[in-house]
């Protein structure tokens, strides 16, 4: 009975908008309800969905935010190839493994993946909402910093020592290299962790762009502004290098290296010719692929009498996977075998690849849908931001930067916790952004004034 304290989120949701509107609520309920509470705890209701925290919270605000814009929902392309995807999952689920867990699955799939984007897609409509839902991400990670250092001291995360008495079935894992605890704070996997804290970096760094942490700040922010002064550096640079040790400390390659890809794609951003740059980054990160693979093909075939290091083993350890689970892929290659229900092979359990697993779980198809989402998401983000006026620090390829980090990440590790939400969300916020009508400049006051009407 004490699971049911999750729809402790739903009232406060209700009551939020109740009060002060739509745009509270997701803010101050959803957006903390999503981050600060790990997604497994959740409330088992026989014969019903199990929602997490975030799910209570997100009914009441997609419930009256249809009633109130249902009207301007449009299908486009992005739309249309989300809904490919949801009902491609779902169905596949049902073939592998039967109504009672497809239901759960597609209630997961349209509150948490097409809840999410619809979130971006129609609460996030003017630019003081871009950057007031960046401030809040930016905010809650960085109430986030001590509970890493907590984390990293006692090897547990203080919300799953506070709140796991009320959830018995989810556990907490621990993940170790070179004798530190990798942090994972309320994201279940460090690796998960530095997807998060990265995607927050890029959003960070677009605040910083717009010269919005050199502005006077409210709230928390400016409590913790106040505070910044008595460091020798400025408040903007202090939130990065919090943010950066934050990423440090889940030590998690796949990200990092991601975030390098994705930093360099947003910074064509900022450029005067923002197509020659755009250019020569897409050479280098290709040229950089190249050369990686080829060193890490070297980096995990031993030589004669060799032995392999951690690292190295661990890299291994992905390729031969894959070689290992083709033979189940290639045994129901169209439809998977459902989300819970993929074959375990005994020393290899964790299938480190969220598109091969997917593809393992509901067929070829739905890998091949979301590099699609991807792929048009890139482009179209990329190309949104390339007509942007020169000087401007445009928002999509923030986007793209993060949508390019999130896919190297997720060749490394499965898509679980709040990663595929965040993701799906942003997808949200990058159509609202690239279909919003363009925000004229105010006029500039007349020099003449009005005296008198000529009749």
């Amino acid at each position: 009975m004490t699971a049911y304290v999750v729809f402790v989120a739903t009232l406060l949701a209700i009551w939020a908008i109740h009060r002060r509107g739509l745009a509270f609520a997701f803010l101050y309920v959803w957006i903390p309800s999503f981050l600060a509470v790990p997604s497994n705890f959740r409330v088992d209701i026989p014969g019903l969905p199990d929602p997490n925290f975030m799910q209570a919270a997100i009914l009441p605000i997609l419930l009256v935010l249809l009633v109130q814009r249902h009207s301007e929902v449009r299908l486009g392309r992005m739309e249309i190839l989300l809904a490919l995807y949801v009902i491609v999952r779902v169905y596949c689920d049902f073939l592998g493994r039967g109504y009672s867990d497809a239901q759960n699955y597609a209630f997961y799939m349209l509150s948490s993946l097409v809840g999410s984007y619809l979130l971006g897609r129609f609460l996030i409509d003017s630019r003081q909402m871009d950057i007031a839902t960046a401030r809040m991400f930016v905010l809650m990670f960085l109430l986030f910093f001590p509970m890493f250092l907590f984390e990293a001291k006692f090897w547990v995360s203080p919300v799953y020592k506070l709140l796991s008495p009320l959830f018995p079935q989810a556990g907490s894992g621990l993940s170790l290299r070179y004798g530190i605890a990798r942090t994972a704070g309320t994201f279940e996997h460090p690796i998960l962790a530095c997807i998060m804290i990265v995607a927050v970096y890029r959003l960070h760094r677009w605040l910083a762009w717009q010269g919005e942490w050199d502005r006077r700040q409210v709230g928390l922010l400016g409590t913790l502004q106040t505070w910044s002064r008595r460091l020798p550096i400025a408040f903007k640079y202090q939130i990065s290098v919090v943010l950066i040790v934050m990423a440090l400390m889940t030590i998690s390659r796949g990200p990092w290296i991601g975030a390098f890809a994705g930093a360099a794609l947003a910074a064509v951003g900022n450029l005067a010719n923002r197509k020659r740059g755009l250019v020569i980054v897409c050479t280098a990160l290709a040229v950089a692929a190249v050369l990686g693979q080829l060193a890490l093909d070297l980096y995990i075939t031993p030589e004669e009498g060799e032995i392999l290091s951690g690292e190295a083993k661990t890299m291994l350890y992905r390729k031969v996977m894959i070689d290992q689970y083709k033979a189940f892929l290639l045994e129901k290659l169209w439809t998977g075998w459902g989300l819970t229900t993929v074959p375990k092979i005994v020393g290899m359990e964790s299938v480190d690849n969220a598109f091969f697993l997917m593809a393992l779980q509901h067929g070829v198809i739905a890998p091949a849908l979301f590099v699609t989402i991807f792929a048009v998401a890139i482009v179209s983000q990329t190309r949104f931001g390339l007509r942007a006026p020169v000087g401007e620090a445009p928002l999509g390829f923030t986007f793209s930067g993060i949508y390019l980090m999130c896919f190297i990440a997720f060749a490394t590790v499965y898509m679980g916790s709040q990663t595929e939400p965040m993701l799906f969300f942003l997808l949200g916020w990058g159509e609202s952004v690239r279909n919003r009508p363009v925000e004229s400049p105010p006029s500039p006051p007349s020099p003449f004034k009005f005296r008198r009407v000529m009749t």
